[in-house]
């Protein structure tokens, strides 16, 4: 940490109207910034390396992003947390090298388990490493992009979650450091809609779950996104531009 962002018991008492936001490099978490950005300063937007499948595109992304908006970004590697991920998130080659054979084509009630794709208490951890750079650069809330339609299968999605980890920080930081999700009640298909709104450079959003030069299109993710781009076109006639394979 840069010696003028160090941290003193003192600073926390009168913390500043700025924001930590978690940016993965997707729809969400790009739309989630850019709406933050329109009503308080961002103090520095976070990005998690845990070994997922998707990391070398993700970091890619957001540094991408982080640069557009001229804000200050990190990357926090986390390795040990690639050894609780699902084999969704793991690397085609970490499977690969264990023996393990690739998932054969799913049907959509397996594509959209939860249990596939969810990584132990993620949400939580991320939220509580972007409550300590909060307290720490004195700044009064973190943000990410939960939202209505992910909360459906999500618990760590929703306006509950958000609650109660503001609970909890107001006693685990000195500046009582509290969560905002902007979206946590839009859809995808809003969500890109706001996003267009606030002209987001969709052109670096990267919600797949692989690793590749475009998009898949057939992951949980993709899917949504691409129905959520449908939709938008269809009801307003514009669209995003996101390409999937």
């Amino acid at each position: 940490m840069p010696a003028s962002s160090s941290f003193s018991a003192s600073s926390a008492s009168s913390p500043a109207n700025r924001a930590v936001v978690l940016l993965s490099g997707g729809l969400d978490s790009t739309v989630a910034l850019a709406d933050v950005l329109i009503r308080q300063p961002v103090a520095c937007v976070l990005t998690f390396d845990y070994g997922q499948r998707a990391a070398a595109r993700e970091l890619k992304a957001t540094r991408a992003i982080a640069r557009h908006y001229g804000l200050t970004h990190h990357i926090v590697p986390l390795p040990w947390l690639s050894d609780l991920l699902p084999q969704a998130l793991t690397p085609k080659q970490v499977l690969e090298d264990k023996g393990i054979s690739l998932a054969q084509p799913l049907t959509d009630a397996e594509l959209f388990d939860v249990n596939r794709v969810w990584v132990p208490n993620r949400n939580g951890l991320f939220l509580n490493i972007a409550a300590c750079y909060a307290e720490a650069f004195n700044a009064d809330s973190v943000v990410f992009g939960a939202n209505a339609e992910e909360g459906v299968d999500f618990p760590d999605n929703t306006e509950a979650f958000r609650q109660k980890m503001s609970e909890v920080f107001a006693f685990s930081t000195l500046n009582g450091v509290q969560v905002q999700t902007p979206l946590v009640h839009l859809n995808k298909t809003e969500i890109m809609e706001r996003g267009l709104a606030l002209n987001v450079p969709f052109e670096w959003v990267w919600s797949c779950y692989e690793d590749a030069e475009i998009q898949c299109g057939q992951c949980p993710s993709c899917i949504r996104v691409q129905n959520a781009q449908r939709q938008l076109q269809a009801q307003t006639g514009k669209a995003a531009g996101l390409a999937f394979q």
